[in-house]
């Protein structure tokens, strides 16, 4: 065939290549999704784009070209044979409508597979065992005597191989071989062109097979053997777990598979596991960081890793009723019934904290179990060995059933729960999932691993919009709203502040309550109201909780006693219902959320040092709210936490800038809007010397505002709108504290008229509010 027959032949074969493919024994998924890579069975590296309907491909190993190149590399053939080959199915326009296996291609397909067979036999002579591999080194095996490609090296699907490359043998189950894989240096892996793929493996044998590991890699594998010592089938991709897992379910039935397949982000490894699981009864043993066991292996070193095996391969222990009688548990006391239920639960029972819940342990965390949840799975249990039962009988067991368990601990303040693990927020390190953490609760979403150059704005992008809106696009704003974020994450109510997150209903707000819920661990987490934090009795509620949350506060104004105690470190009154009253610190951050920012009427200052207002004042139009956008966010919460641990490494930049929002223009007009005597001394102005207003009382007829400071207000209250008004003694003792909102000092002198300041009235006065006096 000459060039211009396959230059005709690609021109034909345009927009035809999601029909041609797969008659050429070429499946490829034409959604342009992910996909195995027909050429080096890699699970998702493969993506079919097809580009102007020219077939186009893209592998992340095997390369890039148009639909005849897939079909050259895939068939092992020359141009020219696949140009002869596409164009046999062309030549049949029916046989193009209709994608049917071709006949011929089948033939062929077989050809391909024998050549393979026989080119992996004549490898697998001439390579010989070597130590010092040098991808194995990188898996830190550089120990081990694995077989190397030997002699002038190869060239595969665009990939060089070089004498001392790393050489895996694949074989059926009866130790046939099909195919090998090859990886170099770089970690680059490649079979031979035309060979089996599906069913294909590479078997390290144990002692017995009486436990069987299924891995995806073979740096998994070899990690998982030699750990272990037992048998272990490397499937090379998560798309041949399923198949593979039923064939060893069919030669081993009394096995125990153990699925330990990658931890993928996309989902792929931990689907195919639950699939292979559910075809063969097998356990699915993932690991619990975003990789595979030798990256659990490379963080954790052998015996970290070895202690996480091993509790997926323990055998899952018989319920104690499985070999009961009914006139066993008939002889039983209530005690020995008890002891039964606790083995049934693998002893995984606990008695809560605070009150007198029955909790089981399960995914992470403590779930409080009902007692009609409870008494059901009794009663189920009695009924199967035929045994008589009653419910104050159930009752009585469970009673005594408390008495017998551990109580819980406190859950520790650092750990941050996610559904695969626990991240430190001291250390920084994940870990997998204690009961002794005691954790009552866990996000659910998964801990990600950091990817190269990660950043909110491309790595947790629902995150970073929002921030970017919240924060009106200041950068500035950005930064405060994040140190705000850190103050939960690192638990530091040592910095005796508080977040008053204020603004108008649908501005943002609740995504920032919920942040700081996912930040500090819904176990840690409980709702309050202000005035929870200045009642005793209310105050037992929160007791044990790290972050305490006031969403969605009404208008309210009082002392702020409570918040002040607790935010100041100071011991307060405890009075719990059922127990005797006592006193305690509460080492808990608090973010009040609302509509109307607080107004409190402490003029000490003692509040006013440890508020941190911050307010979201654009209202999100309707049409651009994300109904699911907390959900979005919470599954980006990995790189949240990275972020915020790195921008802060050292916290007290995080402290400095809440400081700096503290005494910010923004923070100064909410609490203008919200107190009127804050508002008030905005209009006043500082001289160098106690020559200016007098203090004035209410007495002095006629009134002069110009004049006395008492007078202008009680004109600025009158012409606002404002009923209450302080007395003059009230008055004299909260201006001076008020003014250091503005870093004001007040001096004052006596005089032969009364006692002089040094403040005067700012210009702004007579157009806001003094001519409104009559005066």
């Amino acid at each position: 065939m000459t060039q211009l027959t396959v230059s005709n032949t690609v021109s034909a074969a345009k927009g035809r290549w999601p029909q041609l493919l797969p008659l050429l024994g070429i499946d490829v998924a034409i959604n342009g999704h992910h996909s195995p890579c027909p050429l080096c069975g890699g699970k998702d590296r493969f993506r079919f784009d097809n580009l102007a309907g020219r077939g186009t491909w893209v592998c992340n190993q095997c390369g890039a070209g148009d639909g005849l190149t897939l079909v050259e590399k895939a068939l092992a053939v020359n141009t020219k044979d696949a140009a002869g080959k596409v164009a046999a199915i062309l030549s049949n326009e029916q046989t193009v409508l209709s994608p049917v296996e071709h006949p011929v291609n089948t033939q062929e397909k077989e050809a391909a597979r024998s050549k393979a067979i026989e080119r992996a036999k004549e490898l697998i002579r001439s390579a010989c065992k070597q130590t010092g591999n040098a991808y194995l080194t990188t898996k830190a095996w550089s120990d081990k005597d694995v077989l190397t490609l030997q002699g002038e090296g190869l060239r595969i699907a665009g990939i060089n191989y070089a004498s001392g490359d790393l050489l895996i043998p694949l074989t059926d189950l009866s130790g046939n071989v099909l195919n090998v894989q090859l990886i170099n240096a770089e970690g680059i892996k490649r079979m031979l062109a035309g060979g089996q793929v599906k069913g294909a493996c590479h078997h390290f044998a144990g002692k017995e097979n009486a436990v069987i590991w299924l891995t995806e890699g073979y740096a998994t594998g070899l990690t998982v053997h030699e750990l272990t010592g037992e048998t272990v089938y490397v499937a090379l991709s998560a798309n041949n777990f399923p198949y593979l897992a039923q064939l060893l379910h069919d030669k081993y039935p009394d096995a125990m598979l153990l699925m330990a397949a990658d931890n993928d982000e996309n989902g792929t490894g931990q689907r195919k596991a639950e699939e292979a699981a559910s075809l063969t009864a097998g356990k699915i043993a993932l690991p619990f960081i975003t990789g595979d066991w030798n990256d659990v292996f490379m963080q954790e070193g052998r015996t970290g890793t070895l202690e996480q095996l091993r509790a997926f391969a323990k055998p899952e222990a018989k319920s104690p009723f499985e070999t009961l009688s009914d006139a066993d548990l008939k002889s039983m006391s209530v005690s020995e019934k008890a002891e039964l239920l606790i083995a049934h639960n693998n002893y995984q029972l606990a008695v809560s904290l605070i009150g007198d819940d029955l909790c089981r342990y399960e995914k992470g965390a403590w779930k409080i179990l009902p007692h009609s949840v409870f008494s059901r799975e009794i009663a189920a249990l009695f009924q199967k060995i035929r045994a008589p039962f009653s419910a104050p009988g159930i009752s009585g067991i469970i009673d005594t059933l408390k008495l017998m368990v551990p109580q819980m601990g406190k859950p520790p303040r650092r750990l941050i729960g996610f559904r695969n693990g626990v991240f430190d927020t001291v250390t920084g390190q994940f870990g997998p999932h204690l009961p002794t953490h005691w954790l009552l609760n866990v996000n659910n979403v998964d801990f990600t691993q950091p990817k190269a150059g990660e950043n909110l704005a491309d790595h947790a992008p629902n995150f970073w919009r929002w921030l970017t809106r919240a924060a009106g696009g200041s950068e500035e704003k950005q930064a405060r709203i994040l140190a705000a974020l850190f103050m939960v994450l690192a638990n530091r109510y040592d910095w005796q502040l508080f977040l008053e997150i204020t603004g108008p209903g649908g501005s943002g707000k609740s995504v920032m309550s919920a942040i700081g819920t996912f930040l500090a661990g819904i176990h840690n987490t409980v709702s309050a109201g202000i005035l929870t934090l200045e009642s005793a009795r209310e105050r037992a509620s929160i007791v044990g909780y790290s972050f305490i949350l006031l969403p969605d506060q009404e208008k309210w104004s009082g002392d702020g006693a409570g918040i002040k105690a607790i935010t100041g470190g100071d011991a307060v009154a405890i009075d719990p219902k059922y127990r005797d009253a006592y006193s305690t610190h509460i080492p808990a951050v608090i973010m009040a959320s609302n509509n109307n920012p607080m107004q409190f009427s402490d003029r000490s200052g003692g509040v006013s040092r440890r508020r941190v207002i911050i307010t979201f004042p654009e209202v999100i139009p309707a049409n651009e709210r994300d109904p699911q956008l907390i959900e979005k966010i919470g599954q980006e919460l990995a790189v949240i936490v990275r972020h915020l641990m790195q921008r802060f490494a050292v916290p007290s930049d995080a402290r400095e800038l809440l400081q700096a929002q503290q005494n910010s223009d923004e923070a100064l007009e909410i609490k203008r809007s919200a107190d009127p005597l804050v508002d008030f001394c905005g209009y006043l102005l500082a001289v160098s010397t106690p020559n200016g207003l007098y203090i004035g009382n209410a007495n002095i007829v006629p009134a002069n505002p110009r004049k006395y400071l008492y007078h202008a207000y009680l004109s600025f209250m009158e012409a606002r709108g404002h009923q209450r008004t302080m007395n003059l003694t009230a008055f004299g003792r909260a201006v001076p504290q008020t003014l250091r909102e503005y870093e004001i000092e007040l001096l004052k002198r006596k005089t032969n008229q009364g006692m002089q300041t040094n403040l005067i009235l700012s210009e702004d006065c007579e157009a806001d509010w003094l001519p409104r006096c009559g005066t």
